[in-house]
């Protein structure tokens, strides 16, 4: 979801200035939020509370009343104030832009697209306004699930009839603003089938012109299905909305949708994007130490933790894993294991209470448990989670344990 509404914001200042290049700033003060992200949190909003036609149409109203001016075509607008909801035949792009949390709740193809429709027709009840939410979806859920681009590409064309063989350099020259279903869910998809990872599917979609925030919006929910989101983005997003909306909407959607992943996880659900320790060289401690600690986390921030982090360039330190209740730590160079901490239940939330860390000098060099265990929380924090994280550290208790506080949720006694 969050991939859809990144490619909204960076499209935002593009769509009535088009630009037919991928060398431009991502983000500037001119950027803001439009309808498509609007309409994506009602979408899964809907879909957390019930995912009925009756639930799409209580959060499409809900939510757009919320935010009157984000941008809504001539027939939603009328949609939004008519008192009677009922569908409007439309096929413009508006049911492809909103559909990406469909291609992450479900457990199946069919699921997903019989989702979308539901989510499509209460307003797009057009035969092209439900291809383009299915076509879109399956594309989501397809690239969550490990398929290759060749594999979705080809499920794309032979069930949905749109011709994805030409070129994003075949395109751009000639194509237009265009605000169809069929005039956009095939160039978006192209747009990702051509990137390089979720940055260049970004540029590329925007670079064709047209609606641009749409385009951005389609193509980035896929993107974030192949290749996750790199933590720098959920910070960039964070400064077009309000603080309302960042605690009251987006913690709330977050926390619904963790507990999803982490049911997913805990069934052995597959999931595009979660590190497992095959994907790296890593060796075992040589000399293990235990820290005490008390460091509570949310379950949003478990799900998060529980993808783990892999190194995609040089400059990456570390490659981080999680597997039976415990998180690895190993330096990306080397594959030695610097640090692993153990997550329990407790309650309502989850907790840690120990971090082993190495202890021989030839292979590690720090000695200093507080020093360790900043550098447990700035990777924590900074790599996994896209915060950073300075908490005050308790070492006032006679027992030796370390205890944080407000980053990461309530204090444990």
């Amino acid at each position: 979801m969050l991939g859809a509404i990144i490619g909204d914001i960076v499209g935002s200042v593009y769509e009535w200035n088009n630009i037919k290049t991928k060398e431009f700033p991502l983000f500037s003060e001119k950027c803001h939020f439009t309808d498509d992200t609007v309409m994506t949190i009602a979408v899964a909003d809907a879909i957390l509370n019930g995912a009925k036609s009756d639930d799409f149409i209580e959060s499409f109203n809900r939510f757009g009343n919320l935010f009157p001016g984000a941008g809504y075509g001539g027939s939603f607008r009328k949609w939004l104030i008519s008192d009677v909801k009922a569908p409007y035949n439309s096929w413009g792009n508006g049911s492809a832009m909103r559909v990406s949390p469909c291609g992450w709740v479900a457990d199946s193809l069919q699921e997903t697209e019989n989702l979308a429709e539901v989510s499509a027709a209460v307003t797009h009840n057009h035969p092209e306004g439900i291809k383009g939410a299915k076509a879109t979806a399956a594309a989501i859920y397809l690239a969550r699930i490990g398929k290759s681009k060749s594999e979705i590409k080809d499920y794309i064309e032979s069930t949905y009839g749109y011709d994805l063989s030409r070129t994003l350099d075949e395109k751009r020259p000639s194509y237009k603003f265009d605000v169809s279903c069929q005039g956009t869910v095939p160039e978006a998809i192209i747009a990702f089938l051509e990137s390089k990872g979720f940055e260049d599917a970004i540029r590329n979609a925007i670079s064709l012109g047209g609606d641009s925030d749409t385009l951005a919006a389609i193509t980035g929910s896929i993107a974030e299905a192949a290749y996750g989101i790199p933590t720098a983005y959920y910070e960039g997003m964070g400064h077009y909305f309000p603080n309302w909306i960042m605690e009251n909407t987006f913690q709330v959607l977050d926390d619904k949708l963790s507990s999803v992943i982490n049911a997913w996880l805990d069934n052995g659900k597959p999931m595009k994007g979660v590190v497992v320790k095959d994907d790296w060289k890593t060796n075992e401690f040589s000399k293990a130490q235990i820290i005490k600690v008390i460091l509570p986390i949310t379950e949003s921030q478990y799900a998060k933790i529980r993808f783990g982090l892999l190194p995609l360039q040089m400059e990456d330190k570390w490659f981080v894993y999680f597997n039976d209740g415990r998180i690895h730590f190993h330096r990306s160079w080397t594959g030695d294991k610097v640090y692993e901490a153990k997550v329990e239940k407790l309650d309502s939330q989850y907790v840690i209470k120990e971090i082993l860390v190495e202890r021989d000098v030839k292979l590690y060099s720090c000695t200093d448990d507080i020093k360790d265990f900043r550098s447990f929380l700035f990777i924590l924090g900074r790599g996994i989670l896209g915060m950073n994280i300075e908490p005050p550290i308790d070492e006032s208790k006679e027992d030796g344990i370390l205890r944080v506080w407000s980053d990461f949720g309530k204090m444990i006694t």
